[in-house]
């Protein structure tokens, strides 16, 4: 073990001691450097809650101010309650004001351009990080019908990436991204190294097209029992 991590491990120990391991709340930062810093009272906006701690205290994902305001948000664009948390859960670990070394923002963790897309003034507001977070999902999976591993790939390195590389693209960070969005969501399916695009993608700088599918007029039923017809898909867990 290198000096870097047995110094990392022991600030690491001390940070689990002094909060108690009940209800740690570890926050890391790696520098320029490759050197972990570890706190539980993070001075910075740029360091990291670890997921591995548990969520944040006061966090409930079967009711409560999140949990409502997801199944809100996520019924009224068809896209699965589940998936969204579990997005989330992935993205930011239900942190609010998480902000990461690339810019991206809140719970969702959208960046100031997905931000700008879906007029999100305030990102670190959880129902305004929410709602453009869920839209762009929403679009996502309107490019990829039937592709959610694709979907979900689309949301951490872009619609374009994975476009260009007909498929997950090949970075490790985005391929155990998907992995874990799935493993969170309860789904197995969708390999990331075995999702492509049935067709080639456009090149560099060229816009996103929707994927071809045959259209389709789908029936849901309301909470109060009204009958709904769309010819948008909704994103649900497979029974």
């Amino acid at each position: 073990m290198s000096r870097v991590l047995r110094v990392s491990f022991a600030i690491l120990c001390v940070a689990l001691a002094a909060v108690g391991w009940a209800e740690a709340a570890v926050y890391v930062h790696v520098d320029g450097e490759g050197t972990a810093h570890f706190t539980d009272a993070p001075t910075k906006p740029y360091f990291r809650r670890l997921p591995a701690f548990g969520l944040p205290r006061g966090v409930n994902l079967t009711h409560g101010q999140y949990a409502d305001l997801i199944n809100a948000v996520a019924t009224e664009h068809g896209v699965d309650p589940g998936l969204v948390k579990a997005i989330i859960r992935t993205e930011s670990n239900f942190d609010q004001h998480a902000v990461s070394r690339k810019g991206a923002q809140g719970l969702m963790q959208l960046m100031p351009g997905t931000a700008g897309r879906y007029a999100v003034s305030n990102a670190f507001d959880p129902a305004e990080n929410i709602r453009g977070g869920v839209q762009y999902l929403r679009y996502l999976h309107d490019l990829f019908p039937g592709q959610l591993p694709l979907a979900i790939a689309a949301y951490n390195a872009g619609e374009h990436a994975v476009l260009r590389h007909n498929g997950i693209p090949p970075y490790a960070e985005t391929r155990q991204y998907v992995a874990r969005v799935l493993r969170d969501y309860g789904r197995s399916d969708g390999a990331p190294n075995a999702v492509v695009l049935p067709r080639r993608g456009p090149a560099r700088g060229d816009v996103a097209q929707r994927v071809a599918s045959t259209p389709s007029v789908f029936r849901q039923i309301g909470a109060d029992g009204t009958p709904m017809y769309t010819n948008m898909p909704p994103l649900v867990r497979p029974q």
